[in-house]
């Protein structure tokens, strides 16, 4: 029989509420996307809305973005050996943050997305959350263009309708949500733990390298340790996936792997700026491609694995805290269909239910899988 244990869940209803030492007079969501969302629903009028399907199948419906490029690299010398972790129980605390998005709907001309982030934090044995949104955002051939050069596109006249921009639209907002998150516990928490989903890689355009080193350097002022764990990675050795290379580890442990994969970024834009490792930290658990920050000196990022699993649960080999992130910012179908009602409610839009071909072939199997 699995068994899954968790602490007490613990609401945050304020967010002046969000630390006893909160400093940072900064709000947790930036009004630039709130303006954005508000410029872009006003748009909405009477326009019917065919809403997403929703199915109680599917409880989670939160559409992963994928961007990450597939690298693949042979060694050129040894392995360096694994890391044997000890846990430190000192009670440490760990914050994390997680971003989702989903597709609402589509009107008359266009389609409405949402996105929310969530905070979630460990304090003397409990874990303490705040959710961020939903923002939702309506995109037409008439408020692409607008979004688009508030954002910093370039060169988008001729994609009004295009749904590629649509999917970079929504990956930039997502970014700037998840980063502002990511500066705020930063600046917030102090000697923590800091997780972050992802990776710490960056110089494209949604994530600029100097945008990453404003918040790996507010959490080193802080006394703040940032890790980032990928729940899946491309980065391949000799065909296999570099999370295949522990599979005889014996956790708690790291395998350095920087020495490889770092030789391979050749693109001058491209900066890694965490330490990649592969992480194994249950026996029976998964591992992960872990990012430490590469300013931050070995042995630090090492003692705070260990502090981190001695304080954090890690079951399944992933912090308990940047799961409840995760969990915390996905939506639900009942969300969604909240959601749509809102839009109904607030702006008079007509919800407008059309024959699923799905649905009358497959009946409870047949919810679209599609995200855009």
């Amino acid at each position: 029989m699995l068994v899954h244990r968790t602490h007490n869940t613990n609401g945050c209803l304020k967010i002046s509420s969000f630390l006893p030492e909160a400093s940072s007079e900064d709000p947790l969501i930036p009004s630039k996307l709130i303006d954005l969302s508000c410029l872009s629903m006003e748009t909405i009028g009477e326009s019917s809305i065919i809403p997403r399907e929703t199915s109680l199948i599917n409880f989670s419906l939160n559409d992963e973005l994928d961007d990450e490029p597939v690298v693949f690299f042979n060694p050129k010398g040894a392995f360096y050996a694994p890391q044997k972790l000890e846990p430190i129980e000192d009670n440490v605390k760990v914050a994390a943050v997680d971003v989702s998005s989903i597709k609402i709907g589509e009107t008359d001309n266009g389609a409405i997305y949402a996105i929310r982030g969530a905070v979630a934090w460990k304090l003397n044995e409990n874990y303490f959350y705040i959710r961020c949104g939903p923002l939702a955002y309506h995109l037409t051939p008439q408020t692409r263009p607008s979004i688009s050069r508030m954002l910093g596109f370039q060169n988008t006249a001729n994609q009004s309708f295009s749904t590629t921009l649509d999917i970079h639209i929504l990956v930039r907002l997502r970014n700037i949500l998840e980063r502002w998150m990511q500066k705020f516990i930063c600046s917030t928490f102090r000697d923590s733990i800091a997780l972050f989903d992802g990776s710490l890689t960056a110089g494209t355009p949604d994530i600029p390298v100097s945008q990453l080193k404003v918040i790996l350097d507010a959490a080193k002022e802080n006394g703040n340790i940032v890790l980032a764990f990928s729940k899946k990675t491309k980065l391949c050795f000799e065909g296999h996936r570099i999370t295949d290379l522990v599979e005889k580890m014996h956790p708690p442990s790291l395998l350095n792997v920087d020495h490889l994969v770092s030789k391979q970024f050749t693109t001058p834009q491209i900066h890694l700026m965490g330490r990649i490792y592969v992480s194994k930290l249950t026996q029976h658990g998964f591992a992960f491609r872990m990012d430490a920050d590469r300013e931050v000196p070995e042995e630090c990022c090492f003692l705070a694995v260990r502090r981190l699993i001695g304080s954090d649960l890690v079951e399944n080999g992933y912090p308990e805290t940047l799961r409840l992130a995760h969990v915390l910012s996905t939506f639900t179908a009942n969300e969604v269909i909240g959601i749509q009602g809102f839009m109904a409610g607030t702006y008079g839009a007509q919800i407008a239910h059309k024959p699923s071909l799905r649905r009358t072939l497959f009946g409870p199997f047949g919810t679209s899988k599609e995200v855009f």
